[in-house]
């Protein structure tokens, strides 16, 4: 796999923009075997092996335990294959959904969070990195002003103060169309979505 310049470049230029490295830092990634996942975990050792900053990765796959099919398997194979330590935290998503008055995806991604950052903190990294891609934020930001009447979208580098923990969007400046191109071209196999 060789990653496309033009990737490159707007992967660079996001983490140089919003100054997302330094030097020694311990990364978190949030890997859930979709292709945005998948890329963001190949793209982040492609950027370490570039960089003149000394950066160690790691990958958590949250499982929400909705079925025994999660594939777990090829997730810490595709890290294994990078050279990124894999970690797996299964975390009760479908018993919260069920109590919660909240809207499931709502659950769903407020527990996925809150165990990424835990996990962090035990890890002692830093920084937490998430597939978000520029789809993503001009979508969040319609949802914003559609259901809120807001003009806001999340930044591609947030500090958060209860856990010390920073948040990195490398993918701020790359296409979903891109990304499901490299995926196609590469013949990366994804993991189904335990979503029901």
């Amino acid at each position: 796999m060789q990653m496309p310049q033009l990737l490159f470049s707007k992967l660079i230029r996001a983490a140089v923009e919003f100054e997302m490295l330094d030097d020694g830092d311990r990364i978190l990634l949030g890997v859930s075997g979709g292709k945005d996942s998948l890329f963001l975990t190949y793209a982040m050792s492609v950027l370490r092996s570039r960089i003149k900053k000394n950066i160690s990765l790691t990958a958590l796959t949250i499982d929400p335990q909705f079925d025994d099919r999660f594939e777990i398997d090829r997730i810490k194979k595709f890290c294994s294959e990078l050279g990124i330590d894999h970690a797996l935290r299964r975390v009760d998503i479908k018993n919260a959904i069920e109590s919660s008055n909240r809207s499931p995806c709502f659950t769903c991604s407020y527990f996925r969070r809150a165990a990424v950052n835990r996990y962090a903190v035990e890890l002692g990294a830093k920084k937490v990195a998430y597939a978000h891609h520029l789809d993503d934020a001009v979508e969040t930001f319609f949802m914003s002003l559609l259901s809120s009447g807001r003009l806001t979208t999340f930044l591609p580098k947030t500090y958060l103060d209860r856990t010390g923990v920073t948040v990195i969007r490398p993918l701020i400046y790359i296409r979903e169309s891109e990304i499901e191109t490299f995926i196609r071209e590469n013949e990366i196999e994804v993991v189904k979505s335990p979503c029901p």
